[in-house]
């Protein structure tokens, strides 16, 4: 399953860890058929959510075959592939292809402090060779770099400009890129808070690090505002938002959703160093929250 009409609701999966430390497959798994239930369109693993940046070459490989393994063509497996230089990106995507993945989400190198113009060079390069659909991460919080959409247009002529992961937090720029990237791209919103909104502008989508822990909810959102449900996407994003807004708005957030997912009987393990550990209480509070939330929303 590939190409450009790939678009809903793409759950971005955590990456569990055992007593001992190690990856758990299993549980990556268990994530996978649970967001699958609820009907989510994809699965985007190795992001921030899924601690990307602090697994091993062999740890990474292992979990794209369970998550392609597990997902057998129910959906579609796009590979984060991010890397400082074009040349591990370029090394990451070939093996994501291998291994049998759909699609790539590459980002702007990081921590360089590159200009919009120098950091979209580099990504043309990796394009212009990829042999996987890729979805350009814009994301200036974590990378120094916001890729506006006339810098995202020059990487029309690649040919393999699937989608846009749009996390600048811009109030109009999901409108804006459709303007500049025309039907051929796909802009998909990349911050939970402002789902709704950008739906409203004609997104194509939602990568959603919320989905893995609330999929149904989510999926129901996208369901409704893609049906033009307004009325009904309104009434559940009311309900929605609140743990939407606990989990955007924590600097531990990945703590956050793997305490929770823990605590709701899915293990997870810690994150790794250095990433921060959320406070008990704000993970007590989430999961008032989601009863709330979810009592209210049972029939929906």
């Amino acid at each position: 399953m590939s190409g450009p009409n790939m678009r809903g609701v793409f759950a971005v999966p955590t990456t569990p860890f055992d007593s001992s430390g190690a990856q758990s497959a299993e549980q990556t798994a268990a994530g996978v058929e649970s967001v699958l239930a609820a009907g989510v369109t994809g699965i985007l693993c190795l992001g921030a959510t899924g601690e990307a940046l602090a697994l091993s070459r062999q740890e990474r490989d292992a979990q794209i075959r369970t998550v392609v393994d597990t997902a057998a063509g129910r959906a579609h497996v796009v590979v984060g592939c991010m890397a400082y230089t074009p040349t591990e990106v370029s090394a990451q995507i070939a093996q994501a292809q291998q291994l049998g993945a759909d699609a790539a989400m590459i980002t702007p190198p990081f921590y360089g402090g590159l200009e919009p113009d120098t950091a979209v060079a580099a990504l043309h390069t990796v394009m212009s060779t990829s042999e996987l659909p890729v979805m350009v991460y814009n994301n200036p919080h974590s990378t120094g770099t916001d890729l506006l959409p006339q810098h995202l247009g020059t990487l029309l002529d690649t040919g393999s400009f699937w989608s846009v992961k749009e996390t600048s937090g811009a109030a109009t720029r999901i409108r804006e890129l459709r303007d500049e990237l025309g039907t051929d791209v796909e802009v998909f919103v990349g911050a939970d808070g402002i789902a709704l909104e950008g739906f409203t502008q004609g997104a194509s989508g939602w990568v959603a690090a919320s989905a893995w822990l609330l999929p149904r909810q989510c999926q129901q959102l996208w369901d409704f505002s893609n049906q033009g449900r307004w009325d009904e996407a309104v009434a559940l994003w009311n309900q929605l938002a609140g743990p939407l807004g606990q989990i955007e708005d924590s600097p531990a957030f990945i703590s956050l959703i793997k305490q929770t997912l823990s605590r709701r009987g899915a293990q997870q393990g810690p994150v790794r160093a250095p990433l921060p550990t959320a406070a008990p209480d704000t993970v007590d509070a989430l999961l008032a929250a989601i009863t709330a939330m979810e009592e209210e929303t049972a029939d929906v």
